[in-house]
């Protein structure tokens, strides 16, 4: 489900905390937008004396200028480096002595911030987030430090294979498109990031009618209103934001795109994708069951043919990526370099099988299961409700989230046939590969 976070699938789930039909974990809450077009959403969760806090800003690396790409991360790292009122390290020095953890994360599309602590220190929690979020001081020195962590996580990123093969794929997927840009940025981007650069994008995209607060745990609604609105009324709204967010207009291709990079590496590292459609579009939901039947978990027919059966590959998985104004589908696998001919025959051909023959109901249903179990485990804690609330409510509409699972059950076999043929075209496909160099 959580795909934002990383392009992966759960490799396998029981039926044990799977909704209810006409359930969601994510229900009852309470959707407050303040006078200054802040968006608050509260959810009470009694069950353990905690709160998660969380700010999602709509901008990622999707809102960039080509010249600053890696801003929106950038500024994550400098959001914990201090304020007027709070020096660096406080801010981590306090909601440690309160017994709770604080983190951040940015995406194409979003950038979020939040602490988890104890629910009776909740307003110490959002003053917090709130300071740093609107009265950073971006001190030169640190960020001069945090431009070295920065680089260095982007030599990881380069040196990790599967990093590298997954930038290469959203680079050739979104070629032309503020989608292929990379997240971390590039080390020429990132050294003309200055002071000035952070007072501006701070200015241009973090305004109230542009953030979503979300708090989900042991606390009081109207309190919680109540604190948000006092701490936030001197946070004043840009009606020129929505004017500055991306608008991406994605055209798929209409050929194939082919890149392969040679690496030092022991094994071949390959992604077959394809354009597909974003949150909300009507093939959204075939498409997630799709992917789940072909490469979700060791039951998935890629796993039982291509690991178990024919030993041509280490791991296999296939997944589907929903952004908002577009999506990717992909199928991925690492395997000994010999084996690339029969692996990329036996893709290919798994594919056709699937818009030709209808999927079997009982594989239909264990992929609905499957799905549905992966829902209800990524909404268990305090912290992961609050993430799928603030998600949805930045990219899409939070009406996406709750209707995940009713959406999911009403998918028949001949959608997810059909929504297979639109998509997954053998003209229009993406392909990457990292390959051993050669002798």
């Amino acid at each position: 489900m959580k795909l934002w976070m990383c392009i992966s699938l759960a490799m396998g789930m029981s039926i044990g905390c799977m909704p209810k039909r006409g359930e969601t974990p994510l229900r009852p809450f309470t959707k407050k937008v303040l006078p200054n077009g802040l968006t608050v959403f509260v959810k009470e969760v009694h069950t353990v004396p905690l709160v998660a806090v969380f700010l999602w800003a709509r901008t990622g690396s999707a809102n960039e200028p080509d010249s600053l790409c890696g801003i929106s991360h950038f500024l994550e790292h400098m959001f914990f480096k201090g304020t007027k009122l709070h020096p660096k390290g406080e801010m981590d020095r306090i909601v440690k002595r309160l017994g709770g953890y604080n983190n951040a994360f940015t995406g194409i599309e979003y950038t979020g911030y939040y602490i988890v602590v104890p629910s009776e220190h909740f307003s110490t929690a959002f003053g917090l987030l709130y300071d740093a979020m609107t009265g950073s001081v971006f001190p030169p020195e640190e960020i001069e430090l945090e431009r070295k962590v920065i680089e260095e996580e982007i030599r990881r990123r380069d040196d990790s294979p599967t990093g590298k093969l997954h930038q290469m794929f959203l680079e050739n997927l979104f070629k032309g498109t503020p989608y292929a840009r990379p997240v971390l940025g590039t080390s020429e981007t990132l050294a003309r990031i200055k002071r000035e650069h952070f007072l501006e994008y701070l200015r241009d995209y973090y305004v109230p009618n542009n953030v979503v607060a979300v708090v989900v745990g042991d606390v009081e609604t109207r309190k919680v209103l109540d604190e948000v609105r006092s701490c936030t009324q001197g946070w004043r709204p840009d009606p020129e934001v929505t004017k500055r967010l991306s608008e991406i207009n994605f055209v798929p291709g209409t050929e194939p795109r082919t890149c392969e990079v040679e690496r030092d590496v022991n094994q071949t590292y390959w992604i077959l994708g394809f354009p597909a459609p974003g949150i909300g579009e009507p093939d959204e939901y075939p498409l997630e069951l799709a992917a789940t039947v072909l490469g979700s978990g060791r039951s998935s027919r890629l796993w039982r043919r291509l690991v178990e059966r024919e030993g041509l590959v280490t791991t296999v998985s296939a997944w589907y990526w929903p952004l908002r104004y577009a999506g990717a589908f992909g199928v991925e696998a690492h395997f000994p370099p010999e084996n690339r001919g029969k692996v990329e025959e036996a893709v290919w051909e798994e594919i056709r099988r699937l818009k030709e023959e209808p999927v079997g109901e009982e594989e239909l249903e264990k992929a609905k299961t499957m799905l549905l179990a992966d829902f209800a485990y990524d909404n268990e804690s305090c912290a992961d409700i609050a993430e799928t609330l603030g998600y949805y409510a930045v990219v899409s509409s939070v009406d996406h989230a709750l209707d995940y699972p009713e959406k999911v059950r009403k998918v028949t076999a001949e959608q997810v046939r059909e929504a297979v043929r639109r998509h997954l075209r053998e003209d229009a496909y993406t392909l990457c590969v990292l390959e051993p160099k050669s002798p």
